[in-house]
């Protein structure tokens, strides 16, 4: 009887954390993807649409976090125990990431053609006051490694997979799916200006930088830095005229 009674009660503990890991879930994305929406039907915000999603979705992201007792350093935010080993990982994330977007985003467009070429003058507009331009690159610079190397990484590699791995739990290749779904949402919040290849490579780098974030153990920092240095050298690329923007 109290065998039955446990294996009932962790059930029952189990349906719970579920429901509660699947709102948790519903809210963010509901957040990030909402308000995303909202600002790109705004004449002039639309540039500005991702930076405030992903800042409102982190928002909501560290409230729901604290309501379940943990800390974002249970997630991976945490100092490195050694700085030569972050340094060889970044390096690796780095390479990794960046050949994994360029191959799939290179196949991707050639696959779309008529669609990138629509893409490419909205990336243009984007980006249109970056070239030669010290004060937009400094701006951009900020963006890119806040919202693009820091607040990226913790909504989509840190706090989605861990949720995901939750409500995944149980379920054959189960840390698969967890990776593989904030890829995917990972790469449909770039496609407002990147177009379906850019989704597809931004999908791709999501999906190797969550593995990396299963493999390294929970290790956000390697990728954090890798994501900022990758954000900045497409920029500086871009700002020299060297790069058309994308």
């Amino acid at each position: 009887m109290k065998t039955a009674s446990s294996q009932t009660m962790k059930a029952s503990s189990f349906l719970i954390t579920v429901r509660t890991v699947g709102f948790d879930l519903a809210l963010v994305m509901g957040v990030l993807i909402a308000t995303k929406h909202a600002l790109l039907s705004i004449e002039g915000l639309w540039t500005y649409a991702g930076p405030i999603s992903l800042l409102l979705a982190l928002g909501v992201a560290h409230w729901r976090l604290r309501a379940s007792q943990k800390t974002w350093g249970d997630l991976g935010l945490r100092l490195p125990t050694s700085w030569l080993r972050l340094a060889g990982w970044t390096l690796f994330a780095l390479v990794a990431t960046t050949a994994a977007g360029a191959i799939s985003g290179g196949i991707a467009e050639n696959l779309f053609t008529e669609q990138a070429a629509h893409t490419a003058a909205h990336s243009e507009s984007r980006f249109a006051t970056l070239p030669g331009n010290p004060l937009v690159l400094a701006y951009w610079l900020v963006v890119a490694w806040v919202i693009g190397g820091f607040v990226e990484e913790m909504v989509f590699r840190a706090y989605l997979i861990t949720r995901f791995e939750v409500l995944f739990q149980g379920i054959p290749f189960g840390v698969f799916f967890a990776v593989i779904v904030p890829a995917v949402l990972f790469g449909q919040q770039h496609f407002y200006y990147q177009g379906l290849s850019g989704a597809v490579a931004t999908g791709t780098v999501g999906l190797v930088s969550g593995a990396l974030y299963i493999w390294l153990k929970r290790g956000l920092l390697p990728l954090i830095v890798s994501h900022g240095l990758a954000n900045t050298v497409g920029l500086t690329l871009i700002y020299a005229g060297m790069q058309a923007p994308a």
